[in-house]
């Protein structure tokens, strides 16, 4: 008995030392993640400088028919619409390396729980914005997070302020800016679309706070003052509608040639959506489209819905494309894992906006890349 509770004792003992290890390793990941927030805000601050005065002074731009698997100048001039064709997204568009702390303190934890939790994410990171752009990106996604604080409410770019802050875009608007520069440069570009999430989970802390409607409105000012004319609002794609349901019964989605350089912004599905469609269920008056889901396809304010899982996109197509008339957004990955399979999944589905984790990068893969068979744009077909 005396033996068995010393090894009791000398086990207990074991795992209060790691705990208390693992606790150093994490408080140190923490406080890393709070320090690179200077890095981020200069990061880019120089960036944008660098654009603004030497990258865009003899810059050539971008010629979006080389992006696309058929003849886009014609498509453009037989009126082709928006939802007639797909596009390469990219998922935590803004994402840079997680710090080397935070990396170290993850693999730790992967290697005691056996890989159980897909933790190995956090050596994930993707290009600037720009970057993205010039190779042929057209939508990315953006998670936010609201800073309150001194009387003054921005938005924070990043994937989770406490853990994972690592950002090439932390403040929102300034992303904005450098979207919206490369837009005016590229002024027939196929319309760029941007996804915002604001996160459901929020530490309020430090002048952080949980994202409203009061926010939602804040952050509609600043979509509306930033993109400016570039801004492709509800309104401009209603038209003369009463409201999306009639457009989509219509089939009268906004062509490509009208929505040459132009941007769109989608609030994805959150805690703030019902409330933010209630403020005029139209959407005319609002500059963000609400990404909604399978459930809100037949709602007269849907245009855009989220369906991640390539299979269930897949399965759905006839509800939410070809009867529902819908843009959808599917996932064509999930960081580190891709799949053939999922990839042929993908080819079929019809979804018109293609997120993923393995896009090509401005300076090349050294692994795995997607693509519609090496571009970036693919046209769906005309509906009867």
């Amino acid at each position: 008995m005396k033996t068995f509770k010393r090894i009791i004792i000398s086990l207990l003992s074991l795992f209060a030392g790691l705990f208390v290890v693992l606790l150093g390793i994490f408080i140190v990941a923490v406080v890393s993640n709070v320090n690179v927030i200077d890095e981020n805000i200069k990061f880019q601050e120089e960036h944008l400088k660098y654009l603004e005065t030497e990258y865009y002074k003899n810059y050539t731009p971008k010629n979006e028919a080389d992006l696309a698997d058929f003849d886009l100048e014609k498509a453009i001039e037989d009126g082709v619409k928006l939802n007639e064709i797909a596009i390469i997204g990219t998922h935590n568009s803004y994402q840079r390396l997680a710090t080397e702390e935070t990396r170290f303190f993850m693999n730790i934890i992967e290697n005691i729980t056996f890989k159980k939790f897909g933790l190995n994410t956090f050596d994930f990171e993707m290009d600037a914005l720009t970057d993205q752009l010039e190779m042929g990106v057209r939508n990315v996604e953006i998670d936010i997070e609201t800073l309150d604080k001194d009387n003054k409410v921005e938005f924070k770019v990043t994937h989770n302020s406490i853990f994972d802050n690592a950002s090439s875009a932390y403040d929102f608007t300034k992303a904005l800016q450098e979207i919206k520069m490369w837009s005016d440069n590229n002024p027939n570009h196929i319309p760029v679309i941007i996804i915002v999430e604001p996160k459901s989970f929020v530490i309020e802390i430090n002048g952080m706070k949980k994202f409203s409607l009061e926010y939602a409105q804040e952050l509609d000012k600043i979509v509306e003052n930033t993109l400016g004319d570039s801004l492709l609002t509800p309104a401009d794609m209603l038209r003369d509608y009463a409201s999306f349901k009639e457009m989509r019964e219509n089939d009268d989605w906004i062509s490509l040639k009208e929505a040459q350089g132009k941007i769109l912004v989608l609030l994805h599905d959150c805690d703030v959506t019902e409330s933010y469609i209630a403020l005029d269920e139209t959407i005319k008056t609002q500059n963000m489209f609400p990404m909604l889901r399978y459930d809100d396809r037949n709602e007269s304010y849907t245009s855009f819905i989220l369906e991640n899982d390539a299979w269930r996109a897949s399965e759905r197509k006839i509800e939410n494309i070809d009867e529902s008339n819908l843009i959808v957004r599917t996932r064509a990955d999930v960081y580190p894992e891709y799949s053939d399979e999922r990839y042929e999944v993908i080819e079929d589905c019809g979804s018109q906006i293609i997120t993923t984790d393995f896009p090509e990068k401005i300076d090349g893969n050294e692994g795995n890349v997607f693509s519609f068979d090496g571009k970036k744009i693919k046209l769906l077909g005309i509906r009867n």
